[in-house]
């Protein structure tokens, strides 16, 4: 990505017929070298000067008519960490004579003070806070770019000076909407990701948009686009999954409709799938009901899996393509573009699969396509030991604290708990007891652990496990999260959290974990025990051969001197060895 281009590498010029006072305003404003409100308002009482001036900006030496701005759009810092761009200069034209824009980073101002200042001396000297050059600069809107900014204490001033949230341009198409995602506008910054700290100043604004005036969170635009479609085009994987669940609940808490389906258009899945927007997948697959995930568009398109892996097709025919000039085709950005487009389609893919999109309905003519998923769906099943055992260990987290407190508590709690009654007054500090005999820490771990078992809310356990793993809605998701929960339950009759995780066993110090699973053995017994990793791996190994993905694909993570496929079983064989030795299936099919 090429770099923000600075002031002495810009040229900021003022309309032809603006006054002297004017651009000696616009230069002061644009080059931050104001120190104090009075400067402003003098210019504009005293000398004329127009705080409604336009300017351009354009890169030295380009030769070309620069972008036009309202001064007011240029007065507020941009807080994104140089990740939003909010302000762009006109370069020169490429090879095909098509204009060339630039991110341009403006100073800061002194301190927040001082643009505070500076905003209102030019509001109130008569700066319109909804004003753009013409009514096609869209996003030059003085609160649009505060918000893109980052800019909370201008977005603060502009609402308090009543700038417009809501209402469409003269013509009634694009309305002046404040909740949608800010984006880059360029190929350019495609994948890059936006800082935490932005992240955080942009939920803070649209706590303070929704807090104006909530129904913005439900506007939709001429094409009958609410929030949520332009979050699913516009996300691209320029925000962080934390950030995109805040957002997205703020617009649903808010009546924002996740399945608006407006006339010849998609949902917002649909579109999500389409422009690479993975992180809005993952919050649809857990929001809207199963059958969602495979719901064809109307513009028989096919499912959602089957448009964003023909979108990756594209990106990379695109990016093969002998017809791209050789000088664009060098260019770094150009090599960035074409690599961040890939890789967010493959990742909405990935989105897609977890939340149990259908390989199998990628038939016929979306058979190439289909060989470009299988890849990326090997890559989510190498993803499901990892994530099985992080399903179990947030299952049993209450149990290892509530475990740990009483172990600890324990050799001071249970000689009292012991002691006869007291008659009479007890003393006022009573010496210290000494522990039962034959009572040592492996005992008050035991007991610590049958006490905190008996505690175990079994419900929130489940719960954990099915939010806690990222696949939903399939075979795969259902097995996984059946032999997780079984793996808890066992866990309850260890003695301690560390038979739970695994006794040395005399295997060359490999830790063997418990084995609470068994096949089968028929009349005559002799079940083989397994533990839980073996019937992960069986549960992937099943999908891959079911979708042609070959067994290397996929990384087994343990008894690797035994190969990649020593877990043999049908799932109606599996089950475990009860408390008085009998075999009881499990049930997973």
């Amino acid at each position: 990505m090429a770099p923000s281009l600075r002031l002495e590498d810009i040229c900021i010029e003022p309309f032809p017929d603006n006054s002297d006072a004017t651009k000696q305003l616009v230069q002061g404003v644009v080059r931050r070298t104001f120190t104090h409100q009075q400067q402003v308002t003098q210019l504009i009482q005293q000398r004329g000067a127009d705080p409604n001036a336009a300017l351009w900006l354009r890169a030295r030496g380009s030769g070309t008519i620069g972008l036009a701005y309202r001064l007011l759009s240029l007065t507020f810092d941009n807080l994104s960490d140089d990740t939003m761009p909010t302000v762009w200069a006109r370069d020169r034209k490429d090879s095909n004579h098509r204009d060339r824009v630039r991110p341009v980073a403006l100073p800061l101002w002194s301190s927040a003070e001082l643009q505070t200042a500076v905003m209102e001396a030019l509001i109130d000297g008569g700066a319109d806070v909804d004003a753009t050059v013409t009514r096609w600069s869209l996003y030059t809107r003085p609160i649009e770019m505060a918000i893109r900014a980052g800019n909370e204490a201008a977005v603060t001033i502009l609402l308090a000076r009543n700038a417009a949230v809501k209402g469409r341009d003269p013509d009634g198409y694009w309305p002046p909407y404040v909740m949608p995602l800010p984006t880059p506008m360029t190929f350019a910054h495609l994948g890059h990701q936006v800082s935490r700290e932005y992240e955080q100043r942009l939920m803070s604004i649209y706590r303070l948009l929704i807090q104006h005036d909530a129904t913005v969170a439900t506007e939709q635009d001429v094409l009958g686009l609410n929030p949520i479609h332009l979050a699913a085009r516009l996300e691209c994987g320029h925000y962080s999954q934390a950030f995109i669940d805040s957002y997205l609940d703020l617009l649903v808490q808010h009546g924002a409709s996740l399945t608006l389906e407006p006339q010849n258009w998609w949902t917002p899945l649909q579109d999500a799938a389409l422009e690479g927007s993975p992180c809005v997948v993952d919050y649809l697959s857990r929001h809207l009901p199963p059958g969602t995930i495979d719901r064809e568009g109307g513009r028989g398109d096919g499912p959602p899996l089957a448009v964003a892996a023909g979108q990756l097709n594209a990106a990379i025919e695109d990016s093969q393509d002998n017809d791209l000039p050789q000088e664009v085709r060098d260019r770094e950005e150009t090599k960035e573009y074409f690599s961040a487009r890939i890789s967010t389609q493959e990742a909405t893919i990935r989105s897609l699969l977890r939340a149990g999109a259908d390989i199998g309905r990628m038939e016929g003519r979306m058979h190439v396509h289909r060989q470009l998923v299988l890849p990326q769906y090997a890559a989510v099943l190498n993803e499901v030991p990892t994530a099985a055992m992080a399903a179990v260990n947030a299952a049993l987290r209450p149990q290892r604290s509530l475990a740990a407190f009483l172990m600890k508590s324990l050799p001071t709690l249970l000689p009292h708990l012991m002691e006869p009654p007291h008659t009479g007054t007890p003393p006022a500090n009573p010496p210290p007891l000494p522990a039962p005999p034959g009572y040592g820490p492996h005992e008050a771990e035991a007991i610590g652990w049958k006490i905190a078992a008996m505690c175990f809310d079994w419900d929130a356990a489940l719960t954990t496990i099915s939010h806690s793993l990222p696949f939903r809605n399939s075979t795969l998701a259902r097995r996984v999260t059946a032999a997780a929960a079984h793996f808890v339950d066992a866990a309850m009759y260890a003695i301690s959290s560390r038979e739970v995780v695994g006794g040395m066993a005399n295997l060359g110090g490999v830790t063997v974990p418990p084995l609470c699973f068994a096949i089968n053995g028929g009349q005559h017994g002799g079940h083989r025990l397994l533990g839980l990793c073996e019937v992960v791996h069986r549960a992937r190994l099943d999908e891959a051969a079911q979708h042609g993905i070959q067994e290397g694909a996929i990384n087994k993570g343990f008894n690797t001197h035994f190969g990649a496929g020593d877990s043999p079983f049908q799932w109606e064989q599996l089950g475990y060895i009860d408390e008085d030795g009998d075999f009881e299936s499990l049930d997973i099919d």
